[in-house]
């Protein structure tokens, strides 16, 4: 079944919507598309914050959701909500605080003790989805068009059961059912508790992240950007516009296609991390967004030839070969991996505890800091295992080649080749994984920029006779360091928007600049 609207039940020129029993509605491309094209533009239907990391040390401000310090923050002079001013603009704002201030102002004591269960950021979104019935009964038709997946939520399940004493017991009992007849017939003339779990299954199945520069996080809800489906190689990239001066344009997405889309193919985003594993992604998917992903990356034992899940070997009494293990059917949670050089087969229970637990040990790492001989360590005890592309060793591979070369006692010609080796390694794999930096950008930045530095101190030190490299000789690293570089700016073109993206940006900017003051210095032209 095919359905071609767009914007504003405008025809789209990029994308149709299409239906079927299994997918529900999704998106085909329209036309051809080339990398950069826009796929489509939107503001949210609603959005509300995130609890902020630590809510008792700060919470964001109920109309701009800037952080404010919880133990001397002011507050909403009608419901006592934390706010960062009595002013600020988005008290009084409907799409903010405006509307769902009456409500809350139910309960309007505050409290200095356990404020992280008193004032429920998480509960704000579900709100406001059903004050839509009065601000806007047009998003809210549009609004309860989105999949909730009520069927996977019954009472007794974990997910049912969070919701309803975090969000759908918090918010009746601290507020609505307080309310005066008057104003629950203004604001909600359709309200219950079921009403309520069908906000949270809408809010968890479709919602997507905003951060915003200052720390705190939204979720925004989008009518026809949700309609995406999920693939482990997206095609599609979205970008938040989060500063700008006008105010009616907060939150707006655009989606751009980061790889060429036929017309006629689906048009994919990804709702898990990319450098998960395929067991680790698919159960992700199943908990949050409950399905099984069947894409090419999942279908396919190597994960596109990057081996990204594979194991080394166990071995029999005599000893492991040196072959790899991988699964059988990566698609069937009972598979079996089998070794490709020898009969020895282990059943998927023994290789998700065992990964799990190395995945513990690789966290545990990180959160500590990671120092090179840490993760030197955890490198090498991990390496008996897994395959030298696993993403647990990925991962500290990735914060190794972050610290070699940039201590005085690892600098040597020996640390530095291994990481010239390690960055393309792992560009090879993450471009691979994504090739159009839908996901991994800022990590293939960073290794690109990473890359440079290598190969920029490897052309300053000295031969191994104690002999000046000359021009000539060090010429090519310069040239390859400069294409690195290049690459990460390049990579990062649609990510200054973003804090994280915005700071790398800069960083590389400034090595560009003492990498072509040094080029200048030694006149050499790359």
């Amino acid at each position: 079944m095919k359905i071609i609207m767009g914007q504003n039940n405008m025809i789209s020129e990029t994308y149709e919507v299409h239906k079927s029993e299994e997918l529900g509605r999704y998106l085909i491309a329209a036309r051809d598309l080339s990398p950069g094209d826009v796929v489509l533009t939107e503001l949210p239907l609603v959005f509300g914050p995130k609890a902020m990391f630590d809510p008792e040390a700060s919470m964001p401000c109920v109309g701009c959701y800037k952080p404010v310090f919880t133990d001397v923050g002011e507050r909403c002079s009608s419901c006592g909500w934390p706010v960062c001013s009595g002013h600020c603009p988005g008290l009084k704002d409907p799409r903010h605080h405006g509307v769902e201030c009456a409500i809350l102002s139910a309960r309007p004591e505050c409290v200095l003790d356990n404020m992280a269960e008193y004032y429920r950021h998480d509960a704000l979104l579900p709100l406001r989805c059903v004050l839509l019935q009065h601000t806007e009964p047009d998003k809210w038709k549009n609004l309860l068009e989105l999949q909730s997946h009520m069927e996977c939520r019954t009472p007794g399940t974990e997910i049912f059961d969070e919701a309803n004493e975090f969000i759908v017991e918090y918010l009746m009992n601290s507020f609505i059912n307080k309310l005066d007849n008057s104003i629950k017939n203004k604001y909600l003339k359709e309200i219950s508790e079921d009403l309520l779990h069908v906000m949270c299954g809408i809010i968890d199945t479709n919602a997507l992240e905003i951060r915003l520069p200052d720390g705190a996080e939204l979720n925004a809800l989008y009518s026809t950007t949700c309609l995406m489906e999920h693939s482990c190689i997206p095609n599609t990239k979205h970008l938040f516009k989060i500063s700008t001066k006008d105010s009616n344009n907060f939150y707006r997405i655009t989606v751009k296609a980061v790889i060429p889309i036929a017309k006629g193919n689906h048009i994919a985003t990804m709702y898990s991390h990319a450098l998960w594993g395929t067991q680790a992604r698919r159960q992700h998917l199943k908990e949050t967004k409950y399905f099984s992903c069947k894409c090419q990356r999942c279908s396919d034992p190597t994960e596109l030839g990057t081996y990204l899940s594979a194991m080394k070997c166990f071995g029999d009494d005599k000893g492991p070969c040196d072959g790899i293990h991988l699964p059988e059917d990566p698609l069937d949670e009972e598979t079996e991996w089998a070794c490709s050089k020898c009969p020895i087969k282990v059943n998927n229970s023994q290789i998700n505890m065992l990964i799990s637990q190395m995945g513990e040990e690789v966290e545990n790492v990180q959160m500590l800091g990671g120092s090179v001989n840490m993760l030197e360590n955890i490198l090498c005890r991990l390496s008996t295992f897994l395959h030298p592309n696993h993403y647990h060793l990925y991962s500290i591979k990735h914060s190794l080649v972050q610290l070699y070369g940039r201590q005085a006692s690892y600098m040597s010609e020996e640390i530095l080749d291994k990481k010239i080796k390690m960055c393309k390694d792992l560009i090879c794999i993450t471009k691979t994984l994504d090739p159009g930096n839908a996901r991994l950008s800022l990590y293939s930045a960073v290794l690109h920029h990473e890359l440079h530095s290598a190969l920029l101190v490897k052309s300053q030190k000295a031969k191994s006779d104690g002999t000046i490299k000359t021009v000539e000789e060090i010429k090519p690293f310069l040239e390859e360091a400069k294409g690195s570089l290049d690459i990460a700016l390049l990579t990062l073109r649609d990510d200054v928007e973003e804090t994280s993206g915005k700071k790398l940006f800069k960083v590389i900017e400034e090595s560009k600049k003492d990498f072509e003051k040094f080029c200048k210095e030694k006149n050499i032209n790359v």
